[in-house]
């Protein structure tokens, strides 16, 4: 932990000669975040949210979303390989079938497997920030977000100017990324494109990456017309990804697209959202390489969404109501019923009521909420929730949560099969109460947040080995109970421009997960979350030399414990920037997941030009 004493030693010297410097160059406690309905400032919300700055996303420099979300407390990232080729995210000990994800607010739901979340069509450089919502968020964005959710939001195309990155590095590994950003009075666009690839770091985990995403912005009276267009292209050697050590010469390919219309109106003092939606994609895997057609799966699924979303202020606080339809279908060559067929459909009405009051000359904020949903598997089902807040003075906050949820069952969980593995149609819906208090302390330079959470689940699904025929194979079932107890600690500390600190960061996290009335010794996902996450960033910046480092320790249940640092160093001169990253620098051996060792130390350079 020698990191962590030279961040505190840096913070140290630093302090005392910031008081009378020049302001901050950026707040995050004022960004507000974007959900559906009651939109508020990071500092009035009286929720548990992880923000990951415009300004943050720049100085660490990652080459995908995953590597991002690894340095955000209580975020666990499973990664199969770097650079974002394939990877899980959990949330505060959840399952990746248990994390929602979102683009401006709009759901990527995938029936077919949460595996597929972090197929985003959105570079690095296309994102404005990054909310991640920690808790129960069901009445928010609807009975998917189970641990939690994340929101990816995208960069406004008001401000005109391109860039190119070009990146050449070990393991033959190229990156290109360009963008341009064009304002033309009330019409704005941005398109960005990005490809790489790489010859792998062992045996068959090469890799060729593409995206393309344009955005445009139309501005009107009272309000505002968006459109969104992604699509992202992955071809990868997934040697041991899924199964066992031995399935050394898989691969896969998947493909997502997706497209929203979103326009935003002031209707005689309301504020409405309305939104249009679809999501494709596209996955086939190869358990042969060099002979596709041993074993090989097609999976194809289409996502269709209609939302609508309205607040309004009053004399007691705001009021919102919002409705949103969803349809999802599913084409496969494996997941097939008792009758044979692998067309698969589910639709998902939702209808969300929330108020937030404001008492005590507004230091006291109450936050009922209601989402009433239906969904053709199940029936209707209603998730209540509730957010308390109360404001001590202007920089100390005390606020607690309670909420209900559920997660629908993937169609991967009711019907995959192959020679190992079987699916389990008669599971039953994941089912979870979570509970969580904390405060919020925020000045112009210093943010910390610390909270206490406990979720407890019923009837959660995962895979263990089970005896099927007299053959032993891998078979989803319904865990009776499971609690998730924890503590989430964050400290941001922010420095002036003067400062050769810019800023330091760290972040604890600590889940101590309870299986009970289940006989499963292993399984695939639940009984491998984190125990103890420590991360810890800080950025330096002197003349035109710039330093960004970013460690993170992480203690899983069933691996063994390890400490990965990143780094990237760059020289700037007017619009060009030279750099340097690595990932892994002290060349650590570790594993994210029980099959796939992590590669060592991988470092690229770069040259980004701006206009």
């Amino acid at each position: 932990m020698r990191l962590i004493s030279i961040l505190f030693i840096l913070l140290s010297l630093n302090t005392a000669d910031a008081q009378n410097d020049e302001p901050l160059s950026y707040d995050i406690t004022e960004l507000v975040i974007k959900e559906n309905r009651i939109q508020l400032p990071f500092s009035d919300n009286s929720r548990t949210i992880s923000l990951i700055s415009k300004d943050e996303i720049e100085q660490l420099n990652y080459n995908s979303i995953n590597e991002l979300l690894q340095n955000v407390g209580g975020v666990d990232i499973r990664q199969r390989g770097v650079h974002g080729v394939q990877g899980d995210v959990s949330i505060r000990g959840g399952t990746f079938e248990q994390t929602l994800v979102l683009i401006n607010g709009v759901k990527m739901i995938d029936p077919q497997t949460g595996h597929h979340m972090l197929n985003i069509p959105v570079s690095i450089d296309d994102i404005e920030r990054i909310e991640v919502i920690k808790g129960p968020a069901a009445r928010i964005f609807g009975q998917n977000a189970f641990a939690g959710a994340i929101n990816i939001i995208t960069k406004k195309p008001d401000e005109q100017g391109a860039h190119l990155d070009v990146e050449y590095g070990q393991h033959e590994t190229y990156n290109v990324h360009a963008s341009v950003t064009l304002p033309m009075g009330k019409y704005n666009q941005r398109i960005s494109g990005n490809y790489s690839q790489s010859d792998g770091y062992r045996y068959n985990t090469d890799y060729k990456i593409s995206n393309m995403f344009y955005q445009s912005q139309l501005d009107l009276s009272n309000g505002d017309l968006n459109l969104y267009l992604g699509h992202v292209d992955r071809k990868f050697g997934a040697n041991s990804f899924y199964g066992n050590e031995t399935f050394i010469d898989q691969y896969e390919e998947v493909q997502t697209t997706f497209g929203t219309i979103e326009l935003n109106k002031n209707i005689s003092s309301w504020n409405t959202t309305s939104r249009i939606n679809w999501r494709m994609n596209k996955d086939n895997w190869q358990f042969r390489r060099q002979d596709p057609e041993f074993f090989q799966n097609f999976h194809t699924t289409h996502v269709f969404n209609a939302e609508s979303h309205w607040s309004k202020s009053h004399s007691l606080g705001i009021f919102g109501v919002g409705v949103d339809v969803s349809y999802l279908d599913l084409e496969s060559s494996n997941l097939k019923d008792a009758e044979g067929s692998g067309s698969h459909e589910r639709t998902q009405s939702n209808i969300h009521l929330e108020n937030r009051f404001l008492f005590a000359d507004e230091k006291l904020d109450i936050t009922p909420g209601l989402l009433i949903s239906h969904i053709s598997d199940l029936g209707v089902e209603v998730f209540p929730g509730l957010d308390i807040g109360y404001r001590v003075n202007s920089s100390f906050k005390l606020y607690s949560n309670i909420g209900w949820t559920m997660r629908v069952q993937s169609f991967t969980d009711l019907y995959y099969k192959d020679s190992g593995n079987v699916g389990n149609p008669d599971l039953t819906e994941e089912r979870a109460f979570t509970m969580e208090a904390g405060i919020k302390y925020r000045t112009n330079n210093v943010v910390i947040e610390s909270s206490i959470f406990n979720r407890a689940a019923k009837d959660q699904i995962d895979w263990s080995r089970v005896m099927i025929d007299s053959t032993e194979k891998w078979m989803p079932s319904n865990f009776n109970r499971a609690d998730y107890r924890g503590v989430d600690v964050s400290i941001k500390k922010m420095f002036d421009k003067k400062m050769i600190v810019r800023h330091i960061g760290l972040t604890y996290t600590y889940i101590d997960a309870e299986f009970s009335e289940t006989t499963f010794s292993v399984t695939r996902n639940q009984l491998e979350n984190l125990r103890h996450q420590l991360n810890a960033n800080t950025y330096l910046s002197y003349n035109n030399f710039n330093l960004g480092l970013n460690l993170r320790y992480n203690d899983r249940v069933s691996l063994e414990n390890y400490t990965v640092l990143d780094s990237r160093l760059s020289y700037d001169l007017n619009n060009v920037s030279f750099y340097v990253k690595a990932n892994n620098l002290l060349d650590a051996e570790y594993r994210e997941s029980n099959l796939v060792p992590m590669p060592g130390r991988w470092i690229l350079g770069g040259v980004r030009y701006k206009i």
